[in-house]
């Protein structure tokens, strides 16, 4: 672990400023404590209803094994949830809902940014929602990924179940008609 001169309050305090800023529609303290993997989560991915499983370096299989990824959470005590919510046409705005899935992990990365220009010494592992984005098409599974430094998972392919983070921080996962709601999180030590 890093030791920082601010505390775990201040840093806190500051991320949940700092998103904010960067456009989240709410962000929430959540400690790790209490975070569990589910094989359930995981499969739902595995099932590849988004067609990008096995064609992601962000995405199951490629993300690795299930234990390890909630050690790997464990590792890092603090952190925030974050969670974006964008009106859409209707149920069927897919351009919509893909635009705002792209905006959403556009503030997870400007937030990470942020936190890195700030608190230099801290290690951050930062997740958002869907496959990553980053590129237009991921080089999966002929070539490295190109930008691993942007790569970003979701919270999902963690093995994390987003209705029970949500609710865990007194949010709600179905915000209205007409809407679409991302959720994301950005863990430091």
């Amino acid at each position: 672990m890093v030791n920082i001169s601010a505390t775990v309050d201040d840093i806190s305090a500051t991320v949940i400023e700092l998103a904010a800023e960067a456009g989240a529609t709410h962000a929430r303290v959540r400690t790790t404590e209490g975070l569990r993997v589910e094989d359930e989560v995981r499969n739902n991915c595995l099932v590849n209803y988004c067609g990008k499983s096995g064609k992601s370096w962000t995405c199951p299989p490629h993300t690795g094994e299930l234990a390890a990824l909630g050690a790997r959470l464990l590792a890092y005590p603090q952190g925030v949830v974050l969670q974006s919510i964008a009106a859409v046409e209707d149920s069927w705005d897919f351009e919509g809902m893909t635009e705002a899935a792209h905006a959403h992990n556009r503030m997870v990365r400007a937030l990470v940014e942020q936190m890195t220009a700030r608190y230099p010494a801290l290690e951050i592992l930062a997740f958002g929602c869907g496959s990553c984005n980053f590129c237009e098409k991921c080089t999966c599974p002929d070539a490295p990924c190109r930008f691993p430094d942007q790569a970003m998972s979701s919270v999902e392919a963690q093995g994390l179940d987003i209705n029970a983070l949500v609710k865990s921080v007194d949010l709600n996962y179905i915000n209205g008609v007409n809407t679409v709601s991302y959720v994301g999180m950005v863990l430091w030590r």
